[in-house]
């Protein structure tokens, strides 16, 4: 076979492959390294969860000025390398409606205040919020607020905070599976 022979016939290889991207079966044995791979990667999934807070809605403030409701919460369990469960991250946005009126004063909202109680009678403080703020009449949102619970441990309460007055809500966090 001549050189140009040689050429062609790999040019054509080539054009053959890029054709047809779709791997076809073979009758071939899969590689053993493959399937303990793919073995590895289902038993270490990280479990999520759907939490809901009960009620969704709750008025704070000493003239109940603001209006926050608890959506779109979830939480995963944090996996370490060997696929041990070393804790759970619930997270949350919170909606403010502040219902001063037109020209009144704006609320701002720390979550950093926030505390959830557990199943085990401890309480643990936001890893990570947002703070959200909202003028008259007006709302915001404050997405990324997270906490990071101890493994086996699930929550029970949140409480909440703003300007001296507190309120609490139940949470409930159910596996998606």
């Amino acid at each position: 076979m001549s050189k140009s022979d040689k050429k062609d016939k790999t040019e054509n290889t080539d054009k053959d492959d890029s054709e047809n991207d779709v791997d076809e079966p073979t009758d071939e044995p899969a590689d053993d390294d493959e399937n303990v791979e793919d073995t590895d990667v289902a038993s270490n999934e990280a479990k999520s969860y759907t939490v809901t807070f009960s009620p969704q809605q709750i008025t704070l403030g000493k003239k109940d000025e603001a209006l926050l409701r608890l959506k779109n919460g979830k939480a995963l369990d944090l996996l370490d390398a060997d696929g041990k469960i070393i804790g759970t991250e619930l997270s949350y946005d919170i909606e403010l409606k502040n219902k001063n009126e037109v020209g009144g004063n704006s609320i701002y909202i720390y979550p950093s205040n926030f505390r959830l109680q557990l199943d085990n009678e401890n309480i643990v403080q936001q890893d990570k919020y947002s703070t959200v703020s909202a003028d008259a009449q007006s709302s915001n949102v404050s997405t990324g607020n997270r906490f990071r619970l101890p493994p086996g441990t699930k929550p029970v309460s949140l409480s909440l905070f703003f300007d001296e007055t507190r309120a609490t809500v139940n949470v409930r966090m159910v596996s998606k599976r």
